[in-house]
């Protein structure tokens, strides 16, 4: 059998499936990855993303002290290493959160709409406040007040009260891409995301959302059950990615264990793809951000007829 004459189409349930620019973004080369668009949306591919992100957000906190300015910043879940090592360097500085506003972008919910509480283990809200809020020395620690996440109560204003504290939108969204290509969990192929235009898609506020089958299994991480892994969450819409005044995203993820051709793709795909609902964080080419590709998450993907990954 000759292997090159094989060929098929991609299962419906994957929702981005147009081969030909699948095709493009995989073979574009290293040389060719680091652009700025004409919003000011700039790829950059630097050895330690994490790093970058954990600079950035340090000088954002720096800023907001020395400048004695109010920032909204809207941030993801969970970032142990980062959020330490950036409040690490504030407490070693000096450096005050007073002025940070933070919202957390997502959260767990149940099939009925209740939003997990922060006390459960799981809980991504709860997760942020151990690793950024409680790190802060107390004497430089942000008003408790200024802190939010997602309960009952809060879920259907949650993008007005984003756009209430920060003048129409936060000032900084920071993020990365999911194995679906989505952004906090604005996943495609969704009730809460269907959109006949794209244009209609970009109006949609946060709310209660009924998870893509590959985020589900991501945020199982292969360490708990399937079945134990909420397959709704709440989080913050395109409405909120698009009206944020700057964007923060690092793309090395490592979910499997190591740089999947998958996760390279979505990047790729996200990156350099079409502005589209089937890959909601391609919208974040229509803002103003940086995006830290890692050197290894920009290698080349290799061949798909073989079993390499």
């Amino acid at each position: 059998m000759n292997r090159s004459l094989f060929d098929f189409a991609p299962s419906e349930w994957i929702p981005f499936k147009d081969k030909a620019v699948l095709e493009y973004c995989r073979n574009i080369k290293r040389e060719e990855m680091d652009i700025t668009n004409e919003n000011g949306y700039s790829v950059r591919v630097v050895p330690h993303p994490s790093s970058a992100v954990t600079c950035e957000l340090f000088d954002w906190i720096y800023r907001s002290d020395v400048e004695d300015k109010k920032t909204v910043i809207v941030f993801p879940n969970s970032w142990k290493n980062i959020y330490t090592a950036a409040v690490e360097m504030c407490n070693r500085f000096n450096i005050s959160g007073r002025n940070i506003h933070a919202f957390c972008m997502d959260e767990y919910a149940d099939e009925d709409g209740n939003v997990a509480p922060i006390t459960w283990g799981r809980s991504l809200g709860g997760h942020f406040m151990n690793e950024f809020y409680l790190r802060f020395r107390e004497d430089l620690r942000p008003p408790l007040k200024q802190m939010h996440y997602y309960t009952n109560e809060n879920l259907h204003c949650y993008s007005d009260m984003i756009a209430e504290e920060g003048g129409g939108g936060a000032d900084l969204i920071v993020s990365a891409t999911g194995w679906v290509g989505h952004t906090a969990f604005i996943d495609p192929c969704t009730k809460k995301f269907s959109a006949d235009t794209l244009e209609e898609f970009l109006e949609i506020k946060a709310g209660l959302v009924d998870n893509h089958r590959l985020t589900i299994i991501q945020n199982s991480g292969g360490k708990s059950a399937l079945w134990h892994t909420p397959s709704y969450s709440v989080s913050i819409g395109p409405w909120d990615v698009i009206h944020a005044r700057d964007h923060l995203e690092r793309h090395d993820l490592q979910s499997t264990g190591g740089y999947s051709a998958w996760e390279r793709m979505i990047s790729r795909l996200q990156l350099y793809g079409p502005v589209c609902k089937e890959v909601p964080a391609s919208i974040f080419q229509l803002t103003k951000g940086t995006i830290y590709v890692s050197e290894e998450m920009a290698r080349p993907i290799g061949p798909l007829d073989g079993i390499a990954l």
